[in-house]
């Protein structure tokens, strides 16, 4: 994060996450005052927290439970005090050692019993409606693991290990072994307070306008918004998938047990863009949903970051335009190149050799939706959408 960035961006890493930087700069630039700004793969919420900050009406539809868990976290408006008393008073109700009965084995390797006793404890008592709930079930996913501190100690709940990904059980064994590492004794509600106090110093976002949430398909995005009485949007700002597979159910396997989902079928749901081919295709299907939300005039603006294929670097965002121009309701406005710090995304977590097909450079594809005539992805002619 910059300097500058709000500090609700630190609630919680998320994969594939860009700088808060990117959707700021595209939203002054492009985005009228007061129009919605909707990013159909929301992920940790960057882009609604700079909407909501710069004053716009905030949507955001994601697939993944663990992104629209986070992004739901930091629309809330709460208030520190009544955030802290709600710690409180779960503190008071928490049972005991017992609440650890039917914990994974795994998560042994990782927490301490009395700290996994306590997760085990909020994960069943907080509720999914009231905003401190929601806030706090945001703030414990972005604790759940991560690095020592040099003086040894620690802001998160488990053994040493990265913030922004789970390891596999089998890595954390050896690691483990290997390190002689004991897991540490974290009081959770006291981390959380820590927590809460260091993520809402500035302030939570303002009640209004409002910022909702949608667990969703991007590719169906218009019945999504239709099913909760919205019906077109001002702007659309987002980074679509990667080309190729990004595990976001192993690479997150704790953080979805909090939230009682399985790793094996969140991979399985979020599947499906690992040839040219085949993320060509979603990316027509999406950008033809986008075109009937989006109103006559409105940007979509689209992160997408250049890939290396078969050894030929791939700009990916012009492929995507040189595929799909003609075939949908949108003219070409620009392209823009972002170079970024090799550190600032969270993909690029692992050495060079383990980056994949992924470049330190991402291309900014900004599209206007027109209301003429334009050819149907199979070749029939159709009008474009003039309401």
């Amino acid at each position: 994060m910059g300097k500058s960035d709000h500090p609700l961006h630190s609630l919680s890493t998320y994969l594939g996450g860009f700088p808060p930087r990117v959707p700021r700069r595209i939203i002054e630039r492009w985005v009228p005052a007061r129009s919605s700004v909707l990013d159909p793969f929301c992920g940790g919420g960057t882009t609604l927290v700079e909407a909501k900050l710069l004053g716009h009406r905030a949507y955001g539809i994601d697939l993944n439970p663990l992104g629209v868990a986070i992004s739901l976290a930091k629309l809330q408006p709460v208030k520190l005090d009544d955030v802290v008393y709600r710690i409180n008073a779960l503190a008071g109700e928490f049972p005991g050692p017992s609440a650890i009965d039917g914990a994974p084995e795994a998560l042994r390797v990782i927490y301490h019993d009395s700290t996994l006793a306590q997760l085990c404890f909020l994960r069943n008592a907080l509720g999914d409606k009231e905003p401190e709930d929601l806030f706090l079930r945001g703030c414990l996913l972005g604790i759940m693991h991560g690095k020592f501190r040099r003086g040894g100690d620690t802001a998160y709940l488990s053994i040493d290990m990265p913030n922004t990904f789970s390891m596999s059980l089998e890595y954390v064994r050896g690691y483990v072994k290997r390190n002689g590492l004991e897991r540490p004794r974290v009081d959770v509600f006291a981390k959380l307070r820590e927590r809460t106090r260091w993520v809402l110093r500035s302030g939570a976002l303002a009640a209004t306008p409002n910022g909702c949430v949608f667990i969703g398909d991007a590719t169906k995005l218009d019945r999504v918004l239709a099913s909760e009485g919205v019906r077109t949007v001002g702007a659309v700002v987002t980074s679509p998938p990667y080309l190729g597979v990004l595990r976001y159910g192993a690479f997150n396997w704790i953080r979805l047990w909090f939230l009682g989902h399985d790793q094996y079928a969140i991979d399985h749901l979020l599947d499906g863009t690992d040839s040219m081919d085949v993320y060509l295709s979603f990316m027509a299907s999406f950008l033809s949903r986008v075109g009937q939300v989006l109103r006559p005039g409105g940007v979509a603006a689209l992160v997408i970051g250049d890939v290396v294929e078969f050894g030929h670097h791939v700009r990916l965002a012009q492929r995507v335009w040189q595929e799909l121009q003609g075939l949908l309701p949108f003219e070409l406005v620009t392209i823009e190149a972002d170079r970024y710090d090799s550190q600032a995304k969270t993909t690029r977590i692992w050495g060079e050799e383990r980056r994949g097909r992924a470049t330190p450079l991402d291309r900014i594809l900004i599209l206007r939706r027109v209301t003429t005539r334009y050819r149907h992805q199979y070749g029939r002619p159709r009008s474009g959408d003039r309401t």
